[in-house]
């Protein structure tokens, strides 16, 4: 086993292995990002949970929740909570511009979303993070993604599902990717590794690997850690709250560690059992309210569906604004995937700054771009789902 003997001021105490602490680095995970990977009842959201309790007082945090497990840890921070459902993708991205910009604390709470609208959301956050002009790049944040699978997983349930899926693949990827010399620390928790996005475990430098049972999790947990497969088969027998670190802001071999309690709850842990109540049949009947159940009819899908999206369809091109959005739509199309400013559209398209804004705000309704509210410098850029679509495009100014 080796020590990290690097007792530098931006060290903050996890853990512990052969009676040596075992320390993170921030200044280092700043450059190499953090995977924390363990089935379920590992300790791989307490992991993360100690990590932030340890590390708020040295970085803005940011918590992306996606079920709702760190209400307790954000009190304890002093965190704001945003609510998935409250928010439009245009305010997930404002907000995240303005946490940037003012230094704040963020606990976004993404459970009461469905899995699309969480990625979709949650890929709309990512973007602002990372659209915050250069000036505040020096408020460092660490940004800690509970669940990243739900966010950025590896396949798609349906065909229908896979354009979220390459849009949150590709937000988190950016993330991970170009977030460091933004000043933004990456720590990413999975269950599985089979289920997360291998194009974000890639940008990931640093490990913190727990409990393994799947063969496909296992293997791709040794060849991340370096072992064989004999070393490989002691991932399926690790304890609660163990876990081999390694990665240059952690230790440089992979070590066995033991990660500290935390000082707050953690909701998310097993419950005790609890047998059923006793109720007759009869009772249990008449709670379920099965009577009034039974005479509902099943809503036919398909045709209600369907009318959603051409009315849609048909809104946008009865819409006064439709011309002067597709032409804005072109524009950003043109310097994707950087971003631009309301003032610059204005002097491409040679409308005024109120049609503009009308033209942007139609384009945000329909998830078309990725903007911020109306203010004295509004920036927009593609979603990321057409940003995807639209890769193979040259870099260039709006002339």
């Amino acid at each position: 086993m080796v020590q990290n003997t690097n007792h530098i001021a931006n060290c903050v105490p996890i853990g512990r292995h052969d009676g040596h602490v075992l320390e993170l680095d921030l200044d280092k995970l700043l450059a190499g990002r953090l995977l924390i990977q363990g089935s379920s009842g590992a300790g791989k959201s307490a992991t993360l949970r100690r990590i932030v309790e340890e590390a708020f007082e040295y970085m803005t945090t940011v918590i992306v929740d996606p079920e709702g497990e760190f209400a307790n840890l954000a009190e304890h921070i002093g965190a704001a909570r945003i609510v998935g459902s409250t928010l439009t993708c245009e305010g997930m991205t404002s907000a995240a511009l303005k946490a940037r910009e003012h230094r704040i604390a963020l606990h976004v709470d993404l459970s009461d979303l469905d899995p699309e609208e969480r990625i979709i959301k949650a890929a709309a956050f990512f973007a602002g993070l990372m659209s915050a002009p250069a000036e505040v790049w020096p408020n460092t944040m660490l940004v800690c993604i509970d669940e990243g699978h739900l966010l950025a997983p590896h396949v798609a349930g349906s065909a229908r599902d896979a354009e979220t899926r390459r849009t949150g693949v590709a937000a988190l990827t950016d993330l991970c990717s170009r977030g460091r010399k933004r000043g933004l620390a990456t720590i990413v928790a999975t269950q599985r590794l089979a289920k997360l996005s291998a194009s974000v475990t890639s940008e990931l430098l640093n490990f913190l690997v727990g409990l393994n049972v799947f063969d496909r999790d296992v293997q791709r947990a040794a060849d991340f850690l370096g072992f064989g497969p004999r070393e490989a088969e002691r991932l399926r027998s690790l304890a609660p709250g163990e876990f081999y670190a390694l990665g240059p802001a952690l230790v440089v071999t992979a070590t066995l560690a033991k990660i500290d309690p935390t000082i707050t709850d953690h909701v998310g842990a097993t419950p005790k059992l609890v047998g059923c109540a006793d109720h007759s049949a009869e009772d249990a009947r008449r709670l379920l309210n099965l009577e009034c159940m039974e005479t509902i009819a099943a809503e036919p899908r398909g045709r209600s569906t369907a009318l959603r999206g051409t009315r849609a369809l048909d809104n946008f091109l009865l819409d006064p604004t439709a011309g002067l959005a597709v032409t804005t739509l072109q524009a950003l199309a043109r310097i994707a995937p950087n971003a631009t400013t309301c003032t610059d559209i204005c002097a491409h398209t040679g409308q005024q700054a109120e049609q503009v804004h009308a033209a942007l705000d139609t384009l945000s309704a329909l998830g078309a771009i990725e903007t911020t509210h109306r203010e004295t410098v509004r920036i927009a850029r593609l979603s990321a789902r057409l940003r995807q679509k639209n890769s193979n495009v040259d870099l260039v100014a709006l002339a």
